[in-house]
């Protein structure tokens, strides 16, 4: 049983009738100090046995404040600034039994005359006293009152650590250490987590959860149930028919959990999470080279997905929306998780990922494979961008084992290829998003590799030229689609002006014209007089839609210069269209752009 000597240590401390000298219980924040000891004395229900929080004490006043909040459940008003007298402006109240006017009688009285036996101080680390001043008045209750006290404290994480440990010898009689007690911490999770699909399948998975934490070398078992708690909201949301796949869902946990508690922890940032798509797996550093934090957190948890360069169960966008922005919806999770294709039966993998494993393949297999892309491209139904330098990656990979491959006539035929669909209007365009680049062009492109479904591999110099040729054909596709864009985006708003908003603004969804220079291509005059009808038909609603135009403007957005001048004309013609109105409505306008196109 886990801290079983440590619980008889406290066990024969509260046997003692006067021991004259503290018990100490030191261990790292999270590693369930507090805990441990609720349950060993049963403070919680045992009123014989005090417990009292130190958390953010700074004078004698606040300490005794501490000790009869605590003895007093019912004081809990802020205890301000107090003065010599802590009092409470209520009279005729019963402490411990006694009946008094606590606008008449010291607190401090009160308390040492009836405080329990057993006294347990917590989070002694985290008390801004002086260390000798604090030790003085725990010490009065040790020395002349002769009762048993408890202290809980990280001491490593004291800030005056060196004069704590050399003047507690005094005071504290005993030190007691505890190790994180994960089992018992799981098993009491259970009590807060909803039922569901998410609880029944950690529940089903304690194995992998014990591991996972104990890999991460730390003791602090907040960040496991806080992490067990997100990944059980999350597994709720998850398609069952993806839950059924069990081994790439135990990797997914593993992945998840160890990510968790590293973000949440300090471990890694979230430059180091979107870069997880850039680090090869099992790369070992160079000599000399230090780890870096993400691939320290990769040779800890070796059965999770830390690497998202090559067939990850938690792609990087899910894994930055989960764990920076702390939310992704129930499409958002499944749709990303499909994406990966880890969670389909064999026969359902597309051909260009079974393509990349061509040397599982039988032989019949893999013709018919290669067969069944050569006849999409002549009909030119292979148009997907991601899908197409996946081919040509997986192709080139394979030729480098073939007798006779030529790697310049491999590149020929795809950059012939994507020129051709490109003139035939086959190729999409590039579909602008706040959120780069995957969700624009349909791959991801960075720190030197190339990722779609969930597999990446870092391309060569022709590679590299394919890629930049996708780009740029579909941006003369986007170029090309413009003036439709730009009417539906009019017609949004005259329809639904916070829609038209939201084409604008840095949050999901597609088209998002969030750093994507498009206002310029409406018409300047409509569009006033659509706003001005906003303007006339809610004020809120406009005053969001112009802000919205106006920060387009900022000095720190310089992609979005082509706009500027249509802006500026945009203002104009606003205080235009309102002086026709009225001139009451013409200085109402003048006021409004002033300020909410700060801008502008």
């Amino acid at each position: 049983m886990a801290n079983s000597i440590p619980r008889s240590v406290v066990e024969q401390y509260l046997s003692l009738e006067k021991p004259r000298y503290a018990l100490l219980v030191d261990a790292p924040w999270g590693s369930g100090k507090t805990h441990f000891i609720q349950r060993a004395t049963n403070c919680q229900t045992d009123e014989t046995r005090l417990y009292v929080s130190l958390y953010n004490v700074h004078t004698t006043e606040e300490f005794d404040w501490a000790l009869v909040r605590a003895m007093n459940p019912w004081t809990d008003a802020k205890e301000g600034k107090v003065g010599g007298r802590i009092k409470e402006v209520i009279s005729g109240v019963q402490v411990f039994g006694c009946s008094v006017d606590l606008t008449k009688v010291n607190l401090t009285e009160i308390a040492l005359r009836r405080l329990p036996d057993t006294l347990i101080f917590d989070d002694v680390e985290r008390c801004g006293l002086p260390t000798k001043q604090m030790w003085g008045l725990i010490n009065r209750f040790v020395e002349h009152e002769a009762k048993r006290v408890i202290l809980i404290a990280n001491s490593n994480e004291h800030t005056e650590r060196p004069e704590l440990l050399t003047t507690r010898e005094k005071l504290v009689g005993q030190t007691v250490t505890i190790q994180a007690d994960i089992e018992a911490a799981i098993t009491s999770s259970w009590v807060n987590t909803p039922s569901g699909q998410g609880r029944s399948f950690l529940q089903n998975h304690q194995a992998e959860i014990k591991e996972t934490f104990e890999e991460t070398g730390h003791q602090n078992l907040r960040l496991v149930l806080r992490a067990m708690r997100d990944a059980a909201t999350l597994i709720d949301d998850i398609d069952p028919k993806i839950v059924a796949f069990r081994e790439p869902m135990k990797r997914l946990l593993r992945t998840f959990l160890s990510l968790h508690m590293a973000y949440h922890g300090g471990k890694i940032s979230r430059d180091d999470l979107l870069s997880r798509g850039g680090i090869a797996p099992f790369d070992l550093p160079k000599a000399g080279e230090k780890l870096t934090p993400l691939k320290k957190l990769e040779q800890d948890h070796p059965n999770a997905d830390i690497s998202a360069y090559s067939g990850p169960t938690l792609s990087v966008e899910l894994g930055c929306s989960l764990f920076v922005d702390g939310f992704a919806s129930k499409n958002t999770v499944n749709e990303a998780l499909r994406a990966t294709h880890q969670f389909e039966s064999p026969t359902e993998q597309p051909d260009w990922m079974r393509l990349w494993k061509w040397v599982d393949e039988k032989d019949v297999d893999l013709i018919a494979i290669i067969d069944k892309i050569d006849q999409r491209m002549r009909n030119f139904e292979l148009s997907n961008p991601g899908e197409l330098l996946q081919i040509f990656a997986a192709k080139g990979f394979m030729g480098e084992y073939l007798t006779g491959f030529s790697a310049k006539d491999h590149a020929r035929k795809f950059y012939d290829y994507i020129k051709q669909l490109a003139a035939e209007d086959k190729l999409p365009a590039r579909i602008p998003s706040a959120d780069g680049s995957e969700t624009e062009y349909g791959f991801e492109w960075h720190s030197g590799t190339i990722a779609y479904g969930g597999f990446g591999f870092e391309p060569d110099r022709r590679g590299n030229f394919l890629a930049k040729l996708l780009i740029s054909k579909m941006d003369e596709a986007f170029a090309k689609g413009i003036p439709d864009a730009s009417a539906k985006l009019l017609a949004s708003l005259r329809s639904d002006p916070l829609e038209f908003r939201r084409h604008l603004d840095h949050g999901p969804g597609s088209p998002n014209y969030w750093n994507t220079p498009i206002l310029h291509n409406l018409d300047v005059g409509k569009t006033a007089s659509a706003l001005l009808k906003c303007f006339n038909d809610n004020r809120t609603n406009a005053g969001l839609v112009f802000e919205t135009i106006g920060d387009r403007k900022n000095t720190s957005r310089s992609e979005l210069r082509p706009e500027h001048n249509w802006i500026d004309d945009l203002r104009n013609q606003l205080v235009q269209h309102a002086r026709a109105v009225s001139p009451v409505c013409e200085a109402q306008m003048r006021l409004f752009l002033r300020r909410t196109m700060k801008h502008a």
